[in-house]
């Protein structure tokens, strides 16, 4: 009898332990609410939650989630910034406060959230959406210290960095200009010639006319060869180039272009003279005469300093 009793109570014990466990918690019946499509009765619940403390992401979300599901923006935008405030340095977080202010067209809020954003995690499409702002709305000075950013973190695209150097020419920081364009020289195409040829005129400007001229010979190989193709009606940058470089020291341009010429790559000129005067440079140009082949050509020929042509050895 005694062991019947036991076992009555045993059985009764552990049928209500299960009964215990299979009642669901808070998250299970707010889960459940939002899965079955009672949102106003999830709401609540999730408000309730909220209210006492209960700030799991995924229960924020779905708070969120739903006063959006409602156009309760007001509502929406209070939880999110709140979800900010208790993650302030979690850039998941911050993105999300973004993502919701861009979809209510909140574009000053949006921004200032991008900028909070790149400062903790920087990416290349933050700064991009930045960029795209700062130009549509003349805030030239915060596009040009986001420019240095990410130059100085080494993330600035080749458009970006020419951007920069130009701005900073035209500002008289010829220093910062040379780092933004340097950097352009070394990752954009090597057809891209107006950076190039604002670098080529700010080496010069701070009187490192060697290094000038030295890169001019290493991109004027390519361009002239990209000249021959060029249609006639504007002016090829080898053309340009070269003028440039003669204005500099006639001399070292010589020997620079003419070793570019014979070789078809950059190299360090001759101190030979025979071999200098035996060069005649050549590039194409819509203002030269066109040779057998229909293209454009335009010999530059050694002049003394009034201009005369110089003699042949």
């Amino acid at each position: 009898m005694l062991r019947h009793i036991v076992l009555i109570i045993s059985l009764t014990a552990v049928s209500l332990a299960a009964g215990l466990a299979m009642v669901p918690g808070e998250r299970e019946q707010w889960t459940m609410l939002v899965r079955d499509g009672r949102n106003q009765e999830a709401i609540r619940a999730l408000e309730a939650r909220y209210r006492a403390g209960g700030r799991e992401v995924d229960a924020v979300l779905h708070l969120y989630k739903l006063y959006m599901s409602f156009a309760d923006i007001d509502q929406a935008t209070r939880t999110m910034r709140e979800f900010v405030a208790d993650h302030p340095n979690d850039p998941a977080a911050v993105g999300l406060l973004a993502k919701h202010y861009d979809d209510i067209q909140d574009k000053r809020a949006e921004i200032r959230t991008l900028e909070r954003l790149f400062e903790l995690s920087p990416s290349l499409q933050t700064a991009r959406d930045l960029l795209a702002y700062y130009r549509l709305e003349g805030a030239f000075d915060s596009e040009e210290g986001l420019l240095r950013t990410l130059l100085a973190r080494q993330m600035i695209t080749a458009n970006d960095a020419e951007r920069l150097g130009l701005i900073l020419a035209a500002h008289g920081d010829l220093f910062g200009a040379r780092e933004a364009l340097t950097r352009f020289d070394e990752i954009a195409n090597p057809e891209r010639s107006i950076g190039r040829l604002a670098l080529f005129d700010v080496l010069v400007q701070i009187g490192d006319k060697a290094a000038a001229l030295n890169k001019a010979a290493s991109w004027i190989g390519y361009w002239h060869k990209a000249s021959i193709h060029r249609a006639a009606g504007s002016e090829a940058p080898s053309a340009r180039l070269i003028r440039m470089m003669m204005a500099v020291d006639e001399t070292a341009a010589r020997k620079l272009i003419c070793e570019v010429q014979r070789n078809g790559a950059p190299a360090p000129g001759t101190d030979d003279p025979t071999q200098e005067a035996a060069c005649e440079l050549s590039v194409g140009s819509p203002e030269g005469e066109a040779d057998g082949s229909g293209n454009a050509v335009t010999n530059i020929e050694p002049r003394d300093e009034f201009g005369r042509r110089r003699r042949r050895r």
